[in-house]
């Protein structure tokens, strides 16, 4: 048996085909610690749906949808379990908007909660790393105890029990896979098509919507003044689910409208990552919005963790934009650091040979490279047609193009005249 052969096959798990840009972001961080820190093994990315229902999101490289649990096994050796996946049947529909069969054939919810797939072991050994769920997480999730399990919160921790460990969360890990002047690019590429402004920015992630209402109007409030103190600064509204609707709610109209942009829906991770990094402040809806800002070193308000209290987040907001410093991750990242080593010293080190592998389809392989190739083409097309739109739109509001208009449609019709 040659090396390639014998290398083990490890998969990594998680919901990495929502749409979620978040998931996206955690998958590029685990993925990226794992072939850095164990580059001898050789790894696939796991999704309920994966291939089988591609999303704009997954920058070209779609993961290996999960087959239904009557056909095949996976043929893994090891397989991590990461992300958000603690979830009934039912939750897992609601977060792909299908039907709970659909999902259940795949068999996820067993395999997020149990490790188990038709009552047989998923792999040779299963492992949970930054696992989480949902706020009510009412899904049972007995099958963990006493397992490989890291978490990615303390509320996690408690609903498992002792034998769970706290790994926090890898997105905190994000300036490893960023590289700061291909982010500079990034920022520079959008300003050039219109989608980011020069200038100082705040930066609001809205991916959850704001809730309650006088909280939202707490934090319009505070906007506004804030945009009305500094004519420089605009405000950068963006959605870590660009294609998913969001109920805004921060309402900017008149002269300040005009210091307030959308990020388009067509963006991804990097641009959502060069919009963050060089903000004056971010305000985040989601764990994942305001660890992301932390992680390149933004100075982050999350509305999560502020609870309801308006006028203290008020307060915050304006001294955050006054003389914001970037939150320490530091102790974060040193708990990450040793629990990602432990993992990939818990992996295996060679193949198990009855492992029964599916061995890799090379039109697979191909179809994927041409997605990657088929998304950057787009991604670049959407880019310059957005920046000649927004040519266009400066040069029609010039006093020059108004100047010019009327002279040049009159010596049109002088010259149809000579004709």
């Amino acid at each position: 048996m040659d090396g390639a052969a014998a290398a083990p096959l490890v998969g990594l798990f998680g919901a990495f085909d929502t749409g979620d840009l978040g998931e996206i972001a955690l998958r590029r961080v685990v993925e990226a610690e794992l072939r850095r820190r164990r580059p001898g093994i050789e790894l696939v990315v796991l999704a309920p749906f994966g291939s089988d229902r591609p999303i704009a999101g997954d920058e070209g490289r779609p993961a290996r949808p999960l087959p239904a649990i009557a056909t095949e096994g996976l043929g893994l050796d090891a397989l991590i379990i990461t992300g958000d996946v603690l979830l009934t049947d039912a939750g897992w529909a609601e977060r792909y908007a299908v039907a709970p069969d659909a999902l259940a054939g795949r068999g996820a919810g067993a395999l997020a909660t149990t490790g188990r797939r038709g009552g047989s072991a998923a792999a040779g050994q299963v492992i949970w790393f930054a696992v989480g769920g949902t706020a009510a997480m009412d899904v049972d999730i007995s099958g963990l105890t006493g397992r490989d399990v890291w978490v990615r919160d303390s509320a996690t921790q408690q609903r498992i029990g002792g034998t769970a460990v706290q790994s926090g969360d890898p997105v905190l890990l994000a300036s490893r896979v960023f590289d700061s002047d291909a982010l500079r690019r990034r920022a520079d590429l959008l300003h050039m098509c219109g989608a980011l402004p020069a200038g100082r920015r705040l930066v609001l992630e809205v991916t959850r919507g704001i809730d309650p209402p006088a909280l939202l109007d707490h934090l319009t409030e505070t906007i506004k003044a804030a945009l009305r103190s500094d004519p420089s600064l605009s405000l950068i509204v963006l959605s870590l689910n660009p294609a998913a609707p969001v109920a805004l709610g921060v309402n900017i109209r008149g002269p300040l409208g005009a210091q307030v942009h959308h990020l388009p829906v067509w963006v991804g991770l990097d641009d959502i990552a060069a919009a963050m990094s060089g903000a004056t402040a971010v305000v985040a809806t989601t764990r994942t919005g305001e660890h992301l800002a932390a992680a390149l070193g933004t100075p982050v308000e999350a509305i999560e963790s502020s609870g309801t209290d308006g006028d203290a987040l008020a307060s915050r907001l304006a001294a955050l934009l006054l003389h914001g410093n970037p939150v320490d991750v530091t102790p974060a990242v040193t708990t990450l650091d040793g629990a990602l080593a432990e993992l990939a010293e818990r992996l295996p080190r060679a193949a198990v040979p009855s492992r029964n592998a599916v061995a890799a389809d090379p039109t697979e392989s191909a179809l994927a490279i041409l997605q990657r190739r088929l998304v950057d083409e787009r991604t670049a097309l959407q880019a310059e047609l957005s920046r000649l739109q927004a040519e266009i739109q400066h040069l029609q509001a010039s006093p020059e193009h108004r100047i010019a208009r009327p002279i040049r449609e009159r010596y049109q019709r002088w010259q149809r005249r000579r004709t």
